[in-house]
């Protein structure tokens, strides 16, 4: 490569001076006050001359330095240098092209930055996309320990004149690796009094399921229930299903958000505001750009995009948008497939079991503003096929639709919905119609329409759904004045009974956290109005209480006093009464109190009148097995995690929040977890000894679905000391001597020769280096047993090396 420079003016001259002698260098020689300027490009006609410049890009400084040949007033730039700044390949016809002859290019030189300043269409530039990070966060994969745990439930009973009764709720749940296994039951008794039928155990649910989270599917086998959309409904089975389950994967936003879009000519920042709020801002270079990071928001709103470039110019873009979570990405499916036999008589009896049958759901994203749903059932005698979908229209709210066919026991119906939501911080409206004929059946029905028979003798407004439900609902924000709701329900039952209710609320925050609630209803039956007014007043950041008046649809009225004292985060005393004044006779009477620490909670109270009082009591919590310990705990619902250190009375934190402290060996379990989510443990190491320590302090982690997992945060004992360390003649080192080991990080001398000193073997090499280039080597040996307390060692001696430049 040939790079050619012409000399200017005042450059010659001052050679010439320093050519000619030093003397004018004492006598007065011209003083510069700047730099020479920058060469010229001129060059002899023809001749083309090469240059490395820097290259700026619609204003945007590339950080490339490229090759330029200048021929005249045209540049030649090579082709892979363009398209290494974002210039289409498509705009490029030679491996040599020349810039300032391209269509709709611009190309000029900047001699004082010597740089190359080209200009081209925005649109030709990448596209620029902002917020992909914010829809989809960073992923945790779900751990797993093996373990079992019995969650338990005992409640007991007495009631005046109705006797006695005890029952124990509880599950048997096994996990691991390999999924969850799960039973649960319950045992009752009637102590005395009453009826004893229902005496003995009765099983609830019996099942084993696994996740893949990469593909966000479980797989259930035993008893579940099947899955359903907003126009089908669900039974219970024995069996299996496999359905898509977007619950493992809190990193994913399934439902469109909007996105919004525009060109920068030169270096901007744009900025995002969302129904006010500042949300988002970015600095974009130029060419195309969009942006996608917006809040996870619902409903309609409006988005507010500044741009604003280097010279402080802006334009501002109004744009209205509308998100229904209720949608699906474009290209994003979900769906469900269960087949087993129909379960029946749950709660009754332990084993029964129907007819085999089968049902399936499937939704698609179609696309970002329209999803599609399918859904159908079959068993003998019966088949149910239907469709529908989503519909969002603009910013206008989302339209839903479907169609409903069946065929059971020889007779065939057909159902018809529809509905349209509308929602805004301001306002929301919905409506949802459904029609159905006599004869349309589901697995719902099946169960009692399982045979000719059943079906020809039975009386069919006994069996049918209901022919029409309408439901209507609107609400609206006044600000400081409050929140306004109504909703009416008019269903048409199967034989023609219709019920229709009209319900009206006011809710409005009033001081200091105090509230104020009105609702009235009419139910076109009792053809009466009911309605109640509440003001709840909290007392502290646990207590609160309030009045309410009442009138029920017949005219009776009843006044009543609350007060109640919430539940502690890390535990203690709840407890609430409430006493009620009814016209229709008697008073109403209300009481309980609750204790709960890591281990179990209780509660016990009671309920009623003069002449029926009930009073109760309750134990409930959880037994954990896990690393060969058993440990009592408050009732696991979902998953939870067991914090091992290894030393006692250590704080554990969970999301930034105080749970307890560690028990004599080691351990706290964490009980109420939510699965799959990336939560954040802590163990509060400030008042260990200073010869103990751990290797992380914090800890991230997610939990499978009703899984366990042991957390290791084992606090170890330090191999630390403090060393006095000694040169030759008995001198501590300097201060801010170096410190080198075998394993980094490098230790530093303080005061008095004494350095601190961590992770230790019991024989370890030290060599120093002093702030004046001096070494030495010495060696500290420690006993083979470690102490109870911090010792310090020394004074080692670390015979220094002279001073460089000096004789020893």
């Amino acid at each position: 490569m040939r790079i050619d420079f012409v000399a200017s003016t005042p450059l010659k001259l001052a050679m010439t001076g320093l050519s000619g002698c030093l003397l004018p260098l004492f006598v007065g020689a011209e003083t510069w006050t700047s730099l020479p300027p920058p060469p010229t490009v001129q060059a002899p006609a023809g001749e083309a001359q090469s240059w490395m410049l820097g290259l700026m890009l619609n204003g945007y400084d590339t950080g490339e330095v490229v090759s330029v040949q200048f021929q005249g007033d045209h540049y030649v730039m090579r082709a892979g240098d363009l398209m290494k700044v974002g210039i289409p390949s498509s705009k490029i016809n030679s491996t040599m092209m020349d810039v300032s002859a391209m269509e709709n290019v611009k190309a000029e030189y900047d001699r004082q930055g010597q740089r190359l300043l080209l200009t081209v269409p925005p649109e030709w530039l990448p596209q620029q996309t902002f917020g992909k990070a914010t829809q989809n966060g960073p992923r945790y994969d779900g751990q797993s320990s093996a373990g079992a745990l019995f969650n338990y439930n005992i409640y007991g009973s007495q009631t005046d004149g109705g006797g006695s009764r005890i029952s124990a709720w509880n599950e048997l749940r096994l996990f691991g690796g390999w999924g969850q296994f799960s039973n649960s039951g319950i045992v009752q008794r009637q102590l005395s009094g009453g009826d004893a039928l229902n005496d003995g155990y009765i099983r609830y649910d019996t099942w084993w399921s696994n996740q893949n989270e990469d593909n966000a599917l479980t797989l259930r086998v035993g008893d579940l229930i099947t899955d359903s959309l907003a126009w089908s409904s669900s039974v219970r089975v024995g069996g299996i299903q496999l359905a898509r389950d977007f619950s493992l994967r809190p990193d994913l936003v399934t439902y469109p958000l909007p996105s919004f879009s525009g060109q920068a000519a030169v270096p901007s920042t744009v900025d995002l505001f969302v129904n006010g709020y500042r949300t988002s801002t970015n600095s974009v270079q130029p060419g195309p750009w969009s942006m996608t990071n917006l809040p996870f928001v619902n409903g309609a709103g409006s988005a507010v995009v500044v741009t604003t470039d280097a010279q402080g110019r802006q334009v501002t873009t109004t744009l209205p948008f509308y998100v229904a979570s209720n949608l699906l990405q474009s290209g994003l499916s979900d769906y469900a497939i269960s087949t087993g036999a129909l379960r029946e008589n749950y709660g009754l009896e332990n084993f029964d079991y129907g007819p085999l049958t089968a049902s399936g759901s499937y939704r698609y994203g179609l696309t970002d503003w329209l999803t599609l749903e399918s859904h159908a059932e079959a068993a003998e005698s019966l088949a149910q096929l239907g469709g529908g979908g989503q519909l969002r229209v603009g910013a206008l709210g989302v339209v839903n639709g479907s169609v409903s066919q069946s065929r059971m026991m020889g007779q065939s119906g057909n159902q018809y919905s529809w509905g349209y939501q509308y929602s805004t911080g301001l306002f929301s409206v919905g409506m949802q119609q459904t029609l159905r004929s006599s004869d349309y059946g589901n697995l719902a029905l099946y169960g009692d329409r399982k045979n000719a028979e059943t079906w020809n003798n039975a009386e069919p407004e006994y069996y049918t759904l209901s022919r029409r439900s309408s439901q209507y609902s609107a609400s609206l924000s006044l600000d400081r004045y409050g929140s306004l709701g109504a909703a009416l329900i008019d269903i048409t039952s199967g034989n023609g009974d219709r019920t229709k209710l009209l319900n009206l609320t006011w809710s409005r925050g009033l001081w200091g956290g105090s509230s104020i609630y009105v609702s009235a209803s009419r139910d076109n039956q009792e053809n009466n109005w009911a309605g109640a007014i509440s003001l709840s007043v909290p007392f502290s950041s646990l207590m609160s209480g309030g009045v309410s008046v009442e009138r029920d649809a017949q005219g009776k009225n009843s006044q009543r006093l609350f007060v109640s004292r919430s539940m502690p985060s890390d535990g203690g005393f709840a407890w609430d009464a409430s006493w009620a004044n009814q016209s229709s006779g008697g008073d109403y009477r209300q009481g309980s109190l609750r204790w709960r620490n890591q281990q179990v909670e209780t509660s016990g109270g009671f309920y009623g009148d003069d002449d029926y009082m009930t009073k109760w009591g309750q134990v409930n919590g959880s037994l954990v097995l896990m690393d060969s310990q058993l440990f009592a705990a408050n009732q696991v619902t979902d998953s939870f995690v067991l914090v091992k250190t290894g030393y006692p009375n250590v704080g554990v934190r969970f999301e930034n929040q105080l749970q307890g402290q560690t028990n004599s060996k080691g351990y706290f379990l964490v009980p109420r977890v939510t699965s799959n989510y990336a939560a954040k443990y802590n163990i509060d190491t400030l008042n260990l000894p200073a010869n103990l320590g751990t290797d992380d302090v914090e800890k991230r982690v997610a939990v499978k679905r009703q899984s366990g997992y042991l957390l290791d945060m084992e606090i170890k004992p330090l191999r630390a000391a403090s060393v006095v360390i000694n040169d030759q003649h008995g001198q501590p080192l300097p201060v801010g001597t170096a410190i080198i080991r075998s394993a980094p990080p490098e230790d530093v001398v303080g005061w008095d020769g004494i350095v601190w000193m961590d992770n230790l073997e019991q024989r370890n090499p030290i060599r120093a280096r002093t702030p004046d280039g001096r070494t030495c080597e010495t060696e500290l040996t420690l006993p083979k047993e470690l102490p109870d307390t911090l010792v310090t060692y020394g004074p080692l001696v670390c015979p220094l090396s002279p001073p460089s430049g000096t004789m020893p």
